[in-house]
């Protein structure tokens, strides 16, 4: 019997059949795997209270021929307050989504499972604004995996000086004088410039507390980093951001109505 006890985070749960759960973990030792969570529907279950989305626990693992079941866990923490607002379950929710599409099946990696596990604390109510964490977490996985955007200073001639202009095919910025003439080419604000270059350069979601942008600055990094996404890695669009778009939609026209009542 192939006995596995790892540390793991629960990506994805959903039922199967009438008793069962089938887990998406990202595991310390073995990366993104599949497991069977036997039991686990029953609310008496040893297992159903560490199965849920947003949880962190110690997993003992039976390696069968395709999934992996879960035959022990013990809960090292469960960020509950996350599925408690609709907003902050949706940013949970994508970036489980991001890391599912991004890194390959059996694959760790340490400093990604660190990161994800930071970001959910951030959810849980350390105060962080949550779209600024969400490009910190976009930014930084895509660096750990090899894709890393460059804000420091053009491309082409190293000028740190501005204006820049962005172009995701081209994966960073250009000063005026050696922007692309062909493409999709974005003039990009000094604050959202400033904004992306410190956040990639941030080692944990506690700093973030600190950081400030306006709306504007946001909403421009958050279509850079779309753009970036699906240019480098050939993901999206991504349900979870879609939502989002339609919450602030609606949020934007609730306010409105309310403005002109």
């Amino acid at each position: 019997m192939k006995l596995l006890k790892t540390r793991a985070l629960v990506l994805g749960s959903r039922p199967l059949g009438e008793r069962d759960r089938l887990l998406r973990l990202f595991s310390w030792e073995k990366g993104k795997l599949s497991a069977v969570a036997p039991g686990a529907r029953k609310i008496k279950s040893k297992l159903a209270a560490g199965v849920d989305y947003f949880t962190c626990a110690s997993f003992l693992l039976h390696a069968g021929k395709s999934l992996y079941t879960v035959t022990q866990l013990e809960i090292e923490h469960t960020f509950r307050n996350i599925s408690l607002n609709i907003e902050d379950y949706t940013y949970g929710m994508y970036f489980c989504e991001l890391l599912d599409k991004l890194v390959e099946e059996g694959e760790p990696h340490a400093s990604v499972f660190n990161l994800l596990l930071d970001c959910w604390r951030g959810l849980d109510g350390n105060g962080a604004d949550r779209e600024i964490l969400a490009r910190y977490y976009e930014l930084r996985l895509l660096s750990m995996l090899g894709y890393r955007p460059h804000f420091k200073d053009c491309l082409y001639c190293g000028d740190s000086r501005g204006p820049f202009f962005w172009s995701a095919g081209s994966g960073g910025v250009f000063c005026e004088r050696c922007r692309p003439q062909e493409g999709a080419v974005f003039l990009i604000s000094n604050g959202t410039h400033a904004l992306a270059a410190r956040l990639l350069n941030l080692s944990s979601t506690a700093k973030i507390l600190n950081l400030r942008a306006t709306e504007a600055q946001k909403k421009e990094l958050g279509h850079f980093t779309r753009h970036f996404l699906m240019q480098w890695t050939g993901t999206g669009p991504f349900k979870g951001l879609s939502f989002l778009e339609k919450l602030n939609t609606g949020e934007k026209d609730k306010k409105t109505d309310n403005a002109s009542e």
